[in-house]
């Protein structure tokens, strides 16, 4: 769970939150945050479905972009959310590898077989559509849950670990899908494919068939394992997991084929938009919100565990939490997680570039974890060092996954090589030395970065140190998604649409932090409060 950096700064925002009585002025203070992730989810969205990335990595730059706009808004009210952003991102990538295109004809009464097209019913495409949704929201509603309730018995972390094993293994083991849909064709096919009765999941399938057993067999699998997820938190009383996996998962089933509606446009302006880009616009939009909806819920629960000053009014953990066995386990499994996503996020294309940085990951977490004994203090330390290993991993990570992709377009708008002759899996030299020189440079800060963690004599989470520059940094981070958005759709329509939504989250975002100035303003900084 989330905790304290800051008592004195988590005291003056928390008197402010108080001071709200109403429900509408509550409201309207969740308007900014709304605004600002609606509209950098709408950018990184848009972003995720270019030529320059693939599903999983792709929805990384939306992810892990949300997980640092959470902690900055958390850190700016004095609490510490440094472990979200990491699994808040690798979370809603993991959606990323779920299939979602044929339903689009299904909605328009369309449905795609080797000799044509045979009519379909379009609320099947919709229902599936409400299912692809939950499934691409349900791993990052569930992870973030586990990560704001981390502080769980061995027991539980087991049960969590097998869980994204089995997750890991329905979204990238093609085997598995293959064997299960082919068993449910054989068996059922009314069960989940279109236009059964008619006999065409029989023998040999073509390859639009092919693709709708193993799009919808998956899919399918991937809300079961959100369900298993959900009762086994209802089972271990995890409100955390409960309430951010259920608000996620579901609240994207409804957005999703609500936002496809788009598509309609296809049937009567065909070439007057690119209405695919305008569904995943408002499907970023929307997301973006119910990522809101959590924080806002996250903040609520910081309060009721802690009092006015800042002090736990209960322990924030179970008795074993600090031990050195729960520790080491935590560490050994968020570090494997955290590999093994890499590797199957580019095991197709790439796949020493995900051991790289599995690496580099797996470096910092052993390092941050060593010391950690039966001693409570020194468990206790390294969970604050792995946080923050975490929290500059993922900054990494985004800002690597961005050049990566983003080099693609921005070479070809530089001259550098033909646009209609790029895409993602080809790698000229200009690209190369376009992507090796920032991206090196990322690595080398990353570097230092965490040899500082680990050489830091103190845990603590530093609020008044980095009042300066992170707002000015969070705010470069904001501009530099909505430029590599802009250079990656140009010149499509749609680019006016991302600059317009650029504009919107910079709005938001300054005037959140001149809230939250004012509320450091109208309190004495210096009053003795214990830190």
């Amino acid at each position: 769970m989330m905790s304290i950096a800051d008592r004195a700064t988590y005291r003056r925002h928390r008197e402010a939150r108080d001071k709200v009585s109403s429900a509408g002025a509550r409201l309207s203070g969740l308007g900014l945050p709304m605004a600002l992730f609606g509209s950098v989810g709408a950018i990184a969205w848009a972003i995720r479905g270019t030529g320059g990335w693939d599903g999983v990595d792709g929805t990384l730059v939306p992810g892990l972009t949300w997980g640092l706009l959470w902690y900055y808004l958390c850190w700016r009210k004095g609490i510490d959310a440094r472990g979200i952003p990491l699994w808040l991102g690798l979370g809603i990538a993991l959606g990323g590898e779920l299939g979602y295109g044929q339903y689009i004809s299904w909605i328009r009464g369309r449905f795609e077989i080797r000799s044509g097209t045979i009519p379909v019913a379009p609320w099947i495409g919709y229902a599936w559509l409400a299912l692809c949704g939950i499934g691409w929201g349900a791993p990052g509603g569930i992870i973030l849950g586990w990560a704001l309730h981390d502080k769980k018995s061995f027991a539980c972390w087991f049960v969590r670990s097998l869980f994204f094993l089995v997750l890991l293994a329905l979204l990238f083991v093609s085997p598995l899908i293959d064997w299960l849909g082919a068993h449910i064709a054989r068996s059922c096919p009314w069960l989940l494919f279109p236009n059964a009765g008619l006999g065409i999941y029989r023998g040999a399938l073509d390859g639009s068939l092919e693709r709708t057993v193993y799009t919808n067999t998956q899919n399918f699998a991937a809300v079961a394992w959100w369900m298993g997820a959900l009762a086994a938190a209802v089972l271990q009383k995890d409100r955390a997991t409960l309430t951010a996996g259920a608000l996620i998962g579901a609240g994207f089933g409804l957005v999703f084929p609500l936002c496809a509606l788009w598509c309609l446009g296809y049937s009567r302006f065909p070439d007057y938009l690119d209405w695919w880009k305008m569904w995943e616009l408002s499907a970023g939009f929307g997301l973006g919100l119910l990522y809101v909806g959590v924080l806002y819920w996250a903040v609520r629960e910081v309060d009721k565990t802690h009092d006015p000053t800042g002090l736990p009014l209960a322990m924030p953990f179970e008795r074993d939490a600090c031990s050195a066995g729960r520790t080491w386990y935590t560490a050994i499994a968020m570090t494997l997680a955290v590999f093994l996503f890499l590797l199957f996020t580019f095991l197709e294309h790439f796949v020493w570039m995900g051991i790289l940085l599995g690496l580099l990951y797996i470096i910092g977490m052993v390092l941050a974890t060593r010391g950690a004994t039966a001693n409570a203090r020194e468990s206790a330390a390294a969970d604050e060092r792995r946080k923050s290993i975490s929290m500059a991993f993922g900054v990494c990570l985004l800002l690597f996954i961005l050049i990566h992709g983003g080099s693609a377009r921005i070479g070809a708008l530089l001259g550098l090589y033909p646009l209609d002759e790029m895409n993602q899996y080809e790698w000229p030299p200009e690209r190369i030395l376009l992507f090796a020189l920032p991206a090196s440079a990322i690595l080398s800060a990353t570097l230092i970065a965490m040899r500082r963690i680990l050489r830091s004599p103190s845990s603590a989470c530093p609020v008044r140190s980095i009042t300066t520059w992170l707002p000015k940094r969070m705010a470069g981070l904001v501009i530099l998604i909505g430029l590599v958005g802009a250079a990656t759709l140009w010149p499509s329509k749609i680019a006016v649409l991302l600059s317009l939504f650029a504009c919107s989250a910079i709005f938001a975002f300054t005037r959140m932090n001149r809230r939250f100035d004012a509320v450091d303003a109208s309190h004495n900084s210096t009053a003795p409060w214990p830190h």
